[in-house]
């Protein structure tokens, strides 16, 4: 009988947890607006040259805005990356491939609050703490905040 119980109550806790954590992943939100919003324009072009990777682009982000220009795999796995503070419209970075390399990458420029050692108080001043005043179709979002993506066409390395 006290084995019938126990047994009862596991399965009843067991129903409980499988229910209860049952909600799926919580939708993320993206950051609300608190200004003057900016719609983000750019591009992402990356061009091999022998052993040399040249990924550039350009954007409408104001000068001093804190970025990475990157080179990914196709499961967006990093292999090289760069950061870069915009000055101009020349965001180029060259990277050495090596054998290392998968036959396929991509490259990115990307801006945000985190993973680019922050952002100067002028920038976040213009655009948010969390880039919640860019908007626009090169924009993303997680916990952390808004992020402006630019990627190019995929490229044969081997």
């Amino acid at each position: 009988m006290k084995k019938k119980l126990i047994i009862l109550l596991v399965i009843t806790i067991a129903a409980v947890l499988v229910f209860t954590g049952c909600n799926g992943a919580q939708e993320i939100k993206r950051p609300v607006a608190d200004g003057t919003t900016t719609e983000v324009t750019g591009s992402c072009n990356a061009v091999l040259n022998g052993d040399t990777l040249t990924v550039s682009g350009e954007t409408n982000l104001m000068d001093g805005t804190n970025g990475i220009i990157s080179v990914l795999n196709a499961n967006g796995i990093m292999i090289e990356q760069q950061k870069i503070t915009k000055n101009g419209d020349n965001l180029t970075w060259d990277f050495k491939r090596t054998d290392e390399w998968p036959e396929t990458v991509y490259g990115f420029i990307t801006f945000d609050t985190q993973k680019s050692d922050g952002q100067p108080e002028a920038v976040k001043e213009k655009y948010g703490s969390k880039f919640q005043n860019l908007t626009g179709e090169h924009t993303i979002w997680d916990q952390k905040g808004v992020i402006a993506v630019f990627q190019s066409e995929e490229v044969k390395v081997k």
